[in-house]
């Protein structure tokens, strides 16, 4: 098939529509095998049906073999022609059914890692209303990284994201919900911004954390340990002769078993970050995702 082929492509037909779901599920998953359980289908018929697109199409949408997968020029544009097509379609039947007063759909949203543990964080009484009213809409939860978050809601994979991602990207929408206070922590008193410096005390830094990335240099700190996550930074300082930040509200929830301390003279390297709800500017919200920015806004008032 020639990609650089001058034949228009035929009218969309239902079958196109089905075939492009297909090949957005392939591209989204990065590959067939791994969207195999993705779209519920065997490999091999999953090529089966890319190649009827393509041949559809009349041009090639993706290179796939031992040397991996890859989107074309034209694969891309076709990406984001099925995207915009699926949307479409959404918009459609949730539009229809809010004229019979009825909420259906998936509702995708991504959370960070540990914001239940946060009493500012009211998810889960917003889900909790959300539930009453929109009883027929299918709730798709996920924890993952800030940069994964928003990564998920640019690409689609997501309606909504709860993070504390810095505000700045002009592509996502920002609504403020509620901060965040990190402090320096250690497992006993005693330790210092010095115990740093002289490498009697491990420097945690947490994966996609600047803060003690910088620290480490700033302080010229040459043992230093990395970790995944919030829990994975406490469980290093709890076992002591580690330090690292940590949400106020997260410390404080593991006094009772392991009362950590703030490091001595590092009051001036506390930080708050902001925690929002983003959604995609381009991409605007299902009722039901309208419907949960509501109820989420409400609670904050609320409190």
């Amino acid at each position: 098939m020639n990609q650089h082929a001058r034949t228009p492509v035929p009218p969309v037909t239902e079958a196109d529509l089905r075939l492009l779901r297909i090949f957005r599920g392939v591209a989204e998953a990065g590959g067939l095998s791994a969207a195999e359980e993705k779209l519920g289908m065997e490999r091999s018929t999953i090529s089966r049906h890319l190649q009827a697109l393509e041949t559809r199409l009349g041009a090639r949408l993706c290179f796939r073999g031992p040397a991996g997968f890859e989107l074309t020029d034209f694969g891309e544009r076709a990406l984001r022609a099925s995207i915009a097509a699926c949307d479409a379609l959404e918009a459609v039947r949730h539009e229809l059914n809010l004229a019979r007063d009825i909420l259906t759909g998936e509702l995708c949203i991504g959370i960070a890692d540990n914001c239940l543990s946060n009493p500012q964080c009211r998810m889960a009484e917003a889900l909790e209303r959300f539930r009453r009213c929109a009883p027929d809409v299918t709730v798709n939860l996920s924890v993952g990284l800030p940069n994964d978050l928003v990564r998920d809601v640019v690409e689609r994979r997501a309606h909504l994201a709860i993070s504390g991602q810095p505000t700045g990207n002009t592509k996502l929408a920002y609504r403020p919900l509620f901060s965040e206070e990190f402090r320096l922590y250690a497992a006993a008193p005693g330790c210092d911004l010095a115990a740093l410096r002289e490498g009697r005390s491990v420097l945690v830094t947490r994966t996609n954390d600047r803060r003690t990335q910088t620290l480490a240099e700033q302080l010229e700190v040459g043992r230093r340990a990395v970790a995944f996550g919030l829990e994975a930074v406490a469980t290093m300082i709890a076992s002591g002769g580690f330090v690292g930040f940590l949400p106020t509200h997260y410390a404080g929830m593991l006094a009772p078993r392991y009362p950590l301390v703030e490091v001595g003279n590092a009051e001036a390297l506390r930080y708050t970050t902001q925690f929002s709800l983003i959604s995609l500017v381009e991409r605007p919200l299902p009722p039901s995702g309208q419907l949960f920015v509501r109820l989420f806004t409400d609670i904050g008032r609320e409190t």
